[in-house]
């Protein structure tokens, strides 16, 4: 009994322990007259995803036009809360970084022709993601 319990303790204190390290940074907003500016250069280093992809996502999502600049900020056409942003964003951490199978958001992802495959650098899965429109 003493093995089980040990066992136990430590696969629960691991699993408190991931929670604890993945926590991706919030996105500064600001509005801009009738435009919203979103600044992604920390959350796309710290989720290991390009700018451009998480951009495109959030255009999308949002039904908005936008520019990306070099600096990692993106101008939407619209007035968008930050609420609604990271709503969005976290959206976009659910569908393209957290792994399917183990959910570490170790993961890498890579575009091989069209199709964009997220690879987990935990548990090793490999699996397609959908494209964004």
């Amino acid at each position: 009994m003493e093995y089980e319990e040990l066992v136990n303790n430590i696969l629960k204190e691991k699993k408190e322990n991931k929670a604890d390290r993945f926590n991706p940074p919030e996105v500064d907003v600001q509005q801009v007259g009738q435009r919203t500016v979103v600044i992604l250069d920390k959350l796309s280093k710290y989720i290991n995803r390009p700018v451009n992809h998480i951009s495109k996502f959030l255009m999308h999502e949002l039904t908005a036009p936008g520019q990306i600049d070099e600096s990692g900020k993106v101008t939407l056409g619209g007035r968008f809360s930050r609420r609604l942003v990271n709503e969005k964003i976290n959206q976009y951490i659910k569908e393209f970084v957290v792994c399917k199978q183990c959910n570490s958001p170790d993961t890498q992802m890579e575009k091989v022709e069209k199709n964009y495959f997220v690879k987990c650098l935990g548990c090793g899965a490999e699996y397609p993601v959908g494209r964004i429109k």
